[in-house]
């Protein structure tokens, strides 16, 4: 990043609220509880984005027809700064945040909100000033698999924490394993002008992280814990051993983005879908090997949102970018990326798109929703004006939007018309991730703390 203009300087950096920064393909094991006398599926919402990580619920408990007020939380615990989503497995909450010098990971009871364990690291980062007003704390949404959780911090703390009582596992300090060392003057992490940020590595050393922080959530295949990590002697995309951390591969010398890399089947094959500064890709799941890639080069590195796939396409956004979607072919072991199409009137500087029935749902820049078709770009509809951010969540044939302000609103998910279902105001601070939804419940991170709210049929 370099030579940022005043114009953008005073837009200022958004992509740090997003753990956008978060995904993977991990489920729960299903298990029974009792919710006011009903017994009820145990679900969960392991990752970043929901399972799977393209922003789908699995079958809910929530009502048919919307009320027409939110219910008082469940209940609720404050929390420090960041913006990483919940995660809710078995039965607990994961969730990170920062308070002071101290960056912590925390476990709640899913159904009372009493905290079970927390576990801290020591942390030294401020990103540059057009990101501070989203906070210095971590973005990256934690991921839940096999009874470990695994957390990223804003700079660079990786780690696996065992779900039952927060015991680390393993843990690796990505700047110090993979960046380039340097003395670091005064022992303090600082803003190395458009760059990056020096962070301290021990030693009276430091080495430098992406200028506004890790914000991109892991994702998960068969044993493979995968995320962005980039520095001078590590990969664009790394893949570690879920259960040791150890490097099982390193993939590409491109700049690490603020986006969440996937795991999707394209044309028979399983890959990560990532996007880098300058490109989306896909990498092979076992070995990290380039199969294909695109050019898809966002100002200062600035892709945020989550990619999306269906069948052999892969949808990308991003700020001054259309809604585009990739078809991917393959003859052989000869792969290809072509524009298929493009939308210009959904362009999305942070928010992710879900897909349903051979339609694109999401919000555009503007603040209207718009429903896009899937074989041809189509803009079938598009209305509203509900805010600035919202990564949606599909759950069965409705929307659920909430956006930075705290409000949700509801829609349903079909090609026919905007047609909002309900709203609800669910905080009275800033909201600037996505929720989590578990059966009748929605986990609502807020500025000042996590909210659960209980929607009963």
């Amino acid at each position: 990043m370099k030579h940022l203009p005043t114009a953008w300087l005073s837009f200022g950096f958004a992509c740090c609220i997003v753990a956008l920064t978060a995904c993977g393909s991990s489920s729960a094991e299903p298990a029974a509880r009792r919710v006011k006398g009903r017994a009820v599926a145990r679900e969960s919402w392991p990752n970043w984005r929901g399972p799977g990580g393209q922003g789908v619920a699995g079958t809910t408990q929530l009502p048919d027809v919307w009320p027409p007020k939110a219910p008082p939380p469940l209940w609720q615990a404050k929390l420090g700064e960041g913006w990483s989503s919940p995660a809710v497995v078995d039965g607990r909450v994961f969730i990170t945040d920062r308070a002071g010098k101290i960056e912590r990971a925390l476990a709640f009871d899913a159904d009372t909100g009493r905290e079970l364990w927390v576990r801290t690291n020591p942390v030294d980062f401020d990103p540059h000033e057009v990101g501070r007003r989203h906070g210095n704390g971590p973005k990256a949404t934690p991921l839940v698999r096999g009874g470990l959780v695994y957390t990223l911090g804003i700079a660079g703390w990786l780690q696996a924490l065992d779900a039952r009582d927060g015991r680390v596992v393993w843990h690796l300090h990505l700047p110090a394993e993979f960046g380039a060392r340097q003395p670091l003057a005064g022992g303090r992490a600082y803003v190395n002008g458009t760059e990056n940020v020096i962070v301290p590595i021990g030693g009276g050393e430091g080495a430098p992280v992406p200028l506004f922080g890790y914000t991109g959530s892991p994702t998960w295949s068969d044993d493979l814990l995968i995320c962005s990590v980039g520095g001078q002697r590590g990969g664009t995309l790394m893949a570690f051993d879920g259960a040791t951390g150890r490097v099982v591969w390193k993939s590409l010398h491109d700049h690490v983005s603020y986006s969440s890399p996937i795991i999707a089947t394209i044309e028979g094959q399983e890959q990560v879908v990532a996007m880098t500064g300058p490109e989306v890709v896909g990498l092979a799941v076992d070995d990290g090997r380039r199969l294909w890639g695109h050019p898809f080069q966002i100002q200062y590195d600035e892709s945020i949102g989550t990619p999306v796939v269906s069948g052999n396409r892969v949808l990308v956004g991003g700020d001054g970018k259309p809604l585009t979607a990739i078809a991917i072919a393959r003859a052989g072991e000869q792969w290809s990326a072509e524009v298929d199409w493009e939308n210009r009137y959904m362009t999305s500087y942070l928010s992710s798109m879900v897909i349903r029935d051979g339609y694109v749902y999401g919000m555009n820049n503007g603040g209207e929703f718009g429903c896009v078709g899937l074989t041809d770009g189509k803009t079938v509809w598009i209305d509203g004006n509900h805010g600035y951010y919202s990564t949606p969540v599909l759950a069965g044939s409705r929307l659920l939007g909430l956006n930075e302000r705290g409000e949700l609103l509801v829609l349903s998910a079909t090609p026919d018309k905007y047609q909002p279902l309900g709203r609800a105001r669910l905080a009275d601070d800033a909201t600037w991730t996505s929720p989590a939804v578990v059966g009748g419940r929605i986990y609502v991170r807020g500025q000042s703390g996590l909210r659960v709210f209980e929607w009963g049929k």
